[in-house]
Order: C-alpha cells, then sequence, then structure tokens
C-alpha cells in the first residue's frame, strides 16, 4: 500500500484542505452519494487558484472499498478527455479516505433528467456522442498502452456540466487491459448495475469492453425512452428486453419519451435521426457479444444521427394545424394494406412504395373499420384509393419530400393535379393517401406503344 501511495503522491491533499473546502463535510454541501459513499461539493484552493471540487468520501462504516478507492485513483490519474471527470487529487489521512475532482454535475446526473421535458432531442443526442467518445477513448486509446473496459456505466455516472456536457465518471470497478486483448474474455464476477448487466457474463464467466457496449446501449434506450433501465416495481421493471421487444416488433414508438413522440408526429424531429439512433441503440444489446458493434463504429453513427437532426429543418408549431381534417390513424392504413402485405404491394420507387386499394368490400367484411373510418369521412367517399408509403430508411431528402408533397397537394385543387384523400404521421411512418385512376399512370405504356398499337 505504501508503494500505492507513493506512485501517486503528487495527487495527495491533506485532509485540513479538503475539510475547508466542504466547510467541514457538512450536509448542505451533499450532492449525492456514489457506490462508496457521499460526495460533497466545494471550493478548493490550488496552485493560486480557487477551483470548485467533488469530493467523494469514502464510507467507513461497513468496511470494505479500499480496493474500489485506489482503482478509481489509479484510473483517473491517467485519464484525460473533456468528457471524463478530471481528478484535482485524493485524500488517505486518519482514517480517511476521499477522491477529489473537479465539479463537474452543475446539472446533476443523467438519471435525473430522463424525462425531463424540457432536455431536446439534439442535447439528448449531443450526450449521447459525447459518452460514446469517452468510451471510445478509454477502449482504444494508444496513448496509454493499455485499454479501459470501465464495467460501470449508467445513467447515474454520467454527470451533467453547466452546458450539458456529459462527464463520465464511476471507474470504481475499472479493469485495465492491453489493447489488443479488449474483445478477450477478462475473468470476473458480473460486475454493474442491475439493468446495465451484459447477459453474457454469466455464460463466459468473464467481461469484454463488450459489456460496456451492452451498458452503454440500455443509457441510449433510457435516453429515447425517458425512463430508467430499472424500475423495481414495474410490470416492465427492465427496459432492455421491452425495447428489444418493441424495436423486432416495429412499435418501438409506442415506449419512447412522449414529448419526443409529440415532436416527431408534429414534424419537429428529423424520423431519420431517430432511425439511425434506434438502430445503434439496438446493435449494442445483441445477446451474443460478437454481434455488437465497437465504439468506434458507435461513434459514427451517432455522430451521423446528431448530423442529421442540425440539418433537418423543423416546422413551425402550428404546421399541419390546417391539415387535422385529413388525418387517417396508421391502424387503418395497416387494416386496408393488411398491415403493408407484400400482396397488396404494386409498385415501389428508391424512398416509396404504392399500395392501391380497393375499398368497396370493407362494410360488408368489418363493419367496425367502416365506422372507425367515418369519423373523417375520408375513405368512405372513394372506392379504390393508393396509398404512398416513403419508406422508413430513408434520409432528410425524402423527408422534406414527403412534408413537400403534402403541402402542394392540400393546396392543389385541379383536375389534372391528383386529389389528396388523407396522410398519417405517427411514429416513423410518412404516407400519403390519394385517389387512385383506373388506367395507372403514364409510365405503365411509355414501354407498351407496340402492344397497345
Amino acid at each position: 500500500m505504501t508503494t500505492t501511495i507513493a506512485k501517486f503522491a503528487h495527487l495527495q491533499i491533506p485532509l485540513e484542505d479538503v475539510l475547508n473546502a466542504t466547510n467541514n463535510f457538512h450536509h448542505d454541501n451533499i450532492i449525492g452519494r456514489g457506490g462508496l459513499g457521499h460526495v460533497y461539493k466545494g471550493q478548493l484552493q490550488r496552485s493560486g487558484e480557487l477551483i470548485k471540487i467533488s469530493a467523494l468520501r469514502l464510507d467507513r462504516k461497513h468496511g470494505g472499498g479500499v480496493v474500489e478507492f485506489w482503482t478509481e485513483v489509479s484510473m483517473l490519474s491517467n485519464l484525460k478527455h473533456p468528457n471524463i471527470v478530471s481528478i484535482v487529487g485524493f485524500c488517505d489521512e486518519q482514517h480517511e479516505k476521499i477522491i477529489v475532482t473537479t465539479y463537474e454535475a452543475k446539472n446533476g446526473s443523467l438519471k435525473e433528467h430522463l424525462s425531463n421535458p424540457n432536455l431536446t432531442w439534439t442535447q439528448r443526442l449531443k450526450i449521447s456522442v459525447g459518452v460514446a467518445h469517452a468510451l471510445s477513448y478509454l477502449h482504444y486509446d494508444e496513448g496509454r498502452g493499455y485499454g479501459v473496459i470501465h464495467l460501470n456505466i449508467n445513467s447515474s455516472t454520467i454527470l451533467l456540466d453547466e452546458n450539458w456536457e456529459p462527464k463520465l465518471s464511476g471507474f470504481k470497478v475499472s479493469i485495465k487491459q492491453s489493447l489488443n486483448r479488449m474483445d478477450q474474455v477478462v475473468l470476473s464476477e458480473p460486475i454493474g448495475t442491475i439493468g446495465y448487466l451484459d447477459p453474457e457474463i454469466e455464460k463466459s464467466k468473464g467481461v469484454t469492453c463488450k459489456s460496456d457496449i451492452y451498458a452503454f446501449g440500455v443509457v441510449l434506450f433510457e435516453i429515447l425512452c425517458g425512463r430508467r433501465a430499472y424500475i423495481r416495481n414495474d410490470a416492465n421493471r427492465l427496459l432492455a428486453p421491452l425495447v428489444m421487444q418493441h424495436y423486432e416488433n416495429d412499435t418501438l414508438p409506442d415506449i419512447i419519451h412522449p414529448d419526443l413522440k409529440n415532436q416527431m408526429s408534429g414534424y419537429q424531429i428529423s424520423v431519420r435521426s431517430f432511425r439511425t439512433y434506434s438502430e445503434t441503440a439496438y446493435s449494442c444489446l445483441k445477446e451474443e457479444r460478437s454481434h455488437r458493434p465497437h465504439m468506434l463504429s458507435i461513434v459514427n453513427k451517432l455522430e451521423k444521427a446528431l448530423e442529421k437532426a442540425l440539418r433537418f429543418q423543423p416546422r413551425p408549431e402550428n404546421f399541419g394545424n390546417n391539415l387535422e381534417h385529413l388525418k387517417i390513424e396508421l391502424h387503418d392504413i395497416k387494416f386496408a394494406t393488411h398491415n403493408f402485405s407484400d400482396t397488396n404491394e404494386t409498385l415501389f420507387g428508391d424512398c416509396y412504395t404504392w399500395y392501391p386499394i380497393e375499398l368497396c368490400h370493407f362494410d360488408k367484411e368489418n363493419p367496425s373499420f367502416r365506422e372507425g373510418i367515418s369519423k373523417s369521412k375520408l375513405f368512405k367517399r372513394h372506392n379504390a384509393i393508393v396509398i404512398k408509403r416513403f419508406l422508413p430508411k430513408v434520409d432528410e431528402l425524402e423527408e422534406e419530400l414527403f412534408f413537400t408533397e403534402l403541402e402542394v397537394l392540400a393546396s392543389a385543387k385541379h383536375h389534372n393535379i391528383v386529389t389528396l384523400i388523407g396522410f398519417c404521421v405517427e411514429g416513423f411512418e410518412r404516407i400519403l393517401v390519394t385517389e387512385k385512376f383506373s388506367n395507372g399512370s403514364l409510365g405503365d405504356y411509355l414501354g407498351n406503344a407496340k402492344k397497345n398499337a
């Protein structure tokens, strides 16, 4: 232990200085409780400068914590990254063990803001990208000569500074591993927080850098859904299996944060940004570690999601107010197309699929369907329609084309312009419903001149 202390001697802070900084650990200065003990805020004189600090005071009442204390000191002393908390020093004096870092939690932890309606989609993306950069640095930075498996990634260890920039903390159980062995199993008991634990740990009896990937995937879905990874008395207490089920059933919009969903339906957010983000988060939760991406790939995809969000031009809040009478519910369109069955699909383009539908038989086969639609009377006036479904995975250009076409068709009334019957914007879906022409399109005949002569 003497050797360990000597190694970090340059980081030692006298207990008296910490006591003065925290007003003798006054309870008014408590800003949280970590796994090792209470965290206090304060102001510390350091090299002639007064700096704001967080002081984690090891709770020795129940014993233990010494190994974790020195692990965190060791890790932080070698880590320098804008998205990782910075160590100021430590105190190991008079039975006190204290880790002092710069104060990075002006806005608390991410856990406190998961359901914050004021935390915008762009802010949520920036937080995700920041944490991804921190993990990429831990896993791959060659300057240290080794990688770091964090093993404590969760929304509580992600702190948010005054600019909502994320700062990763909680290195008490982290493991150093040679860079060329980051994918190889390090024998270990299950380490981490319930809800974030890599399901492969039990099978492999150890952890790899992919264990961090799994935990980060859970955090990404916490950010998207606005709820914690584990809720003790909830029917769906574990978030991970819930989001996997909804993603695979194409019902993920049903469980995303209500405010984000409203922004999607209100055309304030790029759906393509959501798509890229959710695909990335889902890939992190793959049960087989080999199927999970590496952090470099995750950083790239999350940056693309952020780029799409920043590039998208949100429509004003009152957009669509004069189109309410044209809205058609998604479940009605799914019924009409037999849940977008291939048998109903006749035409498709690079960014959309057409579904010509005959409606005259609905009354007899399913009266309730007719009753549901008759509220808007959109389908009732027509025996044949065309449903134009924009593909869920196209980019912002195609999304912009959808809204442009909607605006033009809604305002244009002319016998030589196709008639708009309605539209649907729900979750990731962008759908136009127009009248059907019995003779199809001109393109259907251009290649058959001789046949039709």
